[in-house]
């Protein structure tokens, strides 16, 4: 329904003005300041366009979403379970959740202006069972981005560490690192030493290897390593070594510098 109907945006902002008179006079000065609405079919036609440059520039980024999807729907579907274990580059085990939500349509009349609230209450089921397909399907979708974002997070948070041991000043926007320029090479040197540990991370066999904790069959858990290695998502033919990471490149350098 979302994707073929071009008026959805303007449908949601209609109903949006009945929940309340505060929420009305926010549709109001929405729509008075601009002449149409971004909704969700400018949305997936940006997204298209980012995953085709994506899968261009690194095409392992696509193969390594799309083998967690399967992972996903295997892990759920065999172990009945939705919490689901990640392994992070740190070697921490962390636990993505993706158990249904319980929802309670709450409908009453504002005594001062006579106007009807209408809310929804919202909670996640407090066990993790599946309970439903809608469980699988988040899990297919998040499990490998929400993985990727807890790796980075790992790179962001040596990064500040790094920073804190050298007593220099560190920032960062996502994936994004600043520091004062006097101190960029520094932390070029920092970012290097952390990323040549990240790549001995070895996410994804652990990841792996406490599904099988978790329940997953035996069976299963070869044929996925099995399907890993035939990726080149582990034990690549020709993998990138820390000494590669480590040793500088004749004219080129290993990280943006800049103002």
């Amino acid at each position: 329904m979302v994707n073929k109907d071009q008026s959805i945006g303007l449908r949601l902002l209609k109903e949006a003005e009945e929940i309340h008179s505060d929420t009305a006079d926010f549709v109001a000065k929405v729509t008075s300041a601009r002449g149409g609405l971004i909704g969700p079919n400018d949305f997936k036609e940006l997204s298209a366009l980012m995953s085709e440059k994506l899968s261009d520039r690194a095409p392992v980024t696509n193969e390594f979403i799309n083998f967690w999807k399967r992972v996903s729907k295997r892990f759920t579907t065999e172990t009945k379970k939705v919490d689901i274990p990640w392994v992070t580059f740190d070697g921490k085990v962390m636990t993505q959740r993706y158990r249904p939500e319980l929802q309670e349509r709450i409908e009453f009349r504002d005594p001062i202006t006579g106007r009807k609230v209408m809310n929804i209450y919202a909670a996640q089921a407090e066990d993790g069972k599946l309970l439903g397909k809608g469980s699988v399907q988040d899990a297919s979708i998040g499990l490998g981005v929400n993985g990727n974002h807890s790796n980075d997070a790992v790179i962001v948070r040596k990064f500040h560490l790094w920073g804190r041991k050298e007593g220099k000043s560190t920032g960062t926007i996502h994936d994004a690192f600043f520091t004062n320029l006097a101190e960029a090479d520094n932390a070029k040197a920092a970012l290097r030493e952390i990323y040549a540990d990240a790549l001995e991370g070895d996410t994804i066999r652990r990841t792996l290897a406490e599904m099988r904790k978790e329940g997953l069959p035996k069976a299963t858990y070869d044929e996925l390593l099995a399907e890993a290695k035939q990726l080149g998502l582990i034990d690549p033919p020709n993998p990138i070594t820390r000494e590669d990471i480590l040793t500088d490149v004749p004219n080129k350098d290993f990280y943006g510098v800049g103002p």
